[in-house]
């Protein structure tokens, strides 16, 4: 059963759609019973972000668009600048890159720099203020909509081709790690044969 969930994405996708559902409805009931500053909408004196009350309509907008753009050019750079390091950087089969290796080195430095300082303002604007979480929703599901376009346009629909191309990379994975494993025993029996001729060497010497 788990193992069918784990090789499905659609019933996983199904699981976690339900699950974030429920833990919004019980979240939202306690926090509304509670009267809880993050269920407000617009201005509120009750509203901090960083120390500062936004209790006015021009704080209110300058935090909603900045979570709006901030959220949209996070999507937009992680589904681009990711892949890109995983697949081309990072990837040991892959020999190739298409810039110089200080530009690579520059391009994943100044996206860690990024990465770290957004992900820090934006955790405290979204916990700020339920509205600021549906801009930022809106505006990740709209970025991810166009990305993930451009990632399907050249893919065809055949199920019997995937588990084609799926067992034979995991056949490639254990044939790779069976041709590691067989070098690591060569080089520790060459190493061993060193050790002994030099031990035999010795020996003849005394």
């Amino acid at each position: 059963m788990c193992e069918l969930l784990f090789n499905d994405q659609r019933l996983v996708s199904l699981c976690i759609g339900l699950w974030s559902v429920l833990s919004c409805l019980v979240f939202c009931i306690i926090m509304l019973n509670d009267d809880s500053p993050f269920m407000n909408f617009g201005p509120s004196t009750k509203t901090k972000l960083f120390g500062v009350t936004l209790d006015t309509w021009w704080e209110w907008w300058a935090v909603a668009i900045y979570t709006f753009f901030s959220t949209a050019i996070a999507a937009f750079a992680t589904d681009s600048v990711v892949p890109w390091i995983t697949n081309t950087v990072q990837d040991h089969k892959n020999n190739y890159i298409p810039f110089s290796k200080s530009t690579c080195w520059m391009i994943i430095q100044v996206f860690t720099f990024y990465a770290v300082t957004q992900s820090v303002i934006g955790l405290f604007v979204a916990l700020t203020q339920v509205d600021f979480m549906f801009i930022r929703l809106g505006a990740d599901m709209l970025v991810n909509h166009f990305t993930t376009f451009w990632f399907l346009r050249n893919k065809k629909v055949d199920a019997n081709k995937y588990k084609m191309w799926s067992r034979k990379q995991d056949n490639n994975t254990e044939s790779e790690t069976t041709t590691e494993e067989e070098m690591y025993m060569i080089e520790e029996e060459t190493a061993n044969t060193m050790l002994d001729n030099a031990d035999t060497t010795e020996n003849d010497k005394i």
